[in-house]
């Protein structure tokens, strides 16, 4: 493959990393925002089913970053060795800072899901006195 060639998919899987990213950033805020909203209205059934989803989609989005960020590492090492001028980032400090983020917000977002199950628990033992 030319630099040029390299150089362009390596702006595709790029582009790809970042939308993702997005897209679960957008996700697990969405998902702090209803909890927090709709609060101890939602049913217990109903907050394993939307952690489930959450789960999963969070579980497809790692799995799709880890195929792109491989795919970044390659085609970085690639250009490398052609000797290119063309600026790459340290890929690998901004994989790990993505992964810790990607931990963390799904943590805090299930957390925040089940917050008010467990608020609620301690009113229900407050009013029975105990």
């Amino acid at each position: 493959m030319t630099e040029f060639e390299l150089i362009s998919i390596l702006k595709e899987t790029s582009d790809g990393i970042a939308q993702d990213f997005e897209f679960f950033l957008t996700g697990t805020f969405a998902l702090i925002i209803v909890s927090y909203t709709v609060g101890e209205r939602l049913g217990r059934a109903a907050r394993i089913a939307i952690t489930g989803l959450y789960l999963a989609m969070v579980a497809l989005l790692l799995v799709r970053y880890q195929g792109q960020t491989t795919q970044a590492l390659f085609i970085t090492s690639a250009l490398r060795e052609m000797k290119s001028n063309y600026p790459t980032l340290d890929i690998v400090v901004l994989m790990w800072s993505r992964r810790f983020i990607f931990v963390a917000g799904t943590l805090v977002a299930v957390y925040s899901l089940f917050k008010p199950v467990v608020i609620s628990g301690k009113k229900e033992d407050d009013k029975h006195g105990t």
